[in-house]
């Protein structure tokens, strides 16, 4: 499993945003706080939004802020709404939406499968608040 540049500038973002509850941040501040680049984490913050991870305020005092508890959003949570994929499995073992041509063949999938379970099971366990 490889993780992204994108997901790990998610964390960073959504970390950004625990450390500074209640208060509505900027893109520029987020950008600057967390090392990300502006373009790039617009694009992130707009997953976040559509996955409820993050809700945006428009207005001179307009920003961004968690739409959750930090207690209640897990790693796997930020993962999914960047990556898009709903196990982890699939950033595992197969990059497309189509089954893997050699899943009746495939002496290893098991491995990858049982993998997929345990990676799965830590990135959901490990909650926003113990970042």
């Amino acid at each position: 499993m490889q993780i992204t540049l994108e997901t790990d500038y998610a964390v960073r973002c959504m970390v950004y945003l625990k450390n500074n509850p209640g208060k509505v941040s900027v893109l520029g501040d987020i950008s600057r706080g967390a090392r990300i680049p502006t373009a790039f984490l617009s694009k992130i913050l707009q997953k976040m939004i559509k996955r409820g991870l993050v809700r945006s305020q428009k207005g001179k005092k307009g920003g961004f802020i968690l739409a959750r508890d930090p207690d209640k959003i897990s790693v796997y949570n930020i993962m999914q709404a960047v990556c898009g994929c709903e196990t982890v499995m699939r950033v595992v073992c197969n990059k497309t939406s189509s089954p893997c041509n050699f899943l009746k063949t495939c002496r290893i999938h098991g491995v990858w499968e049982d993998l997929g379970k345990i990676i799965k099971m830590i990135l959901e366990s490990r909650k926003l608040s113990q970042l």
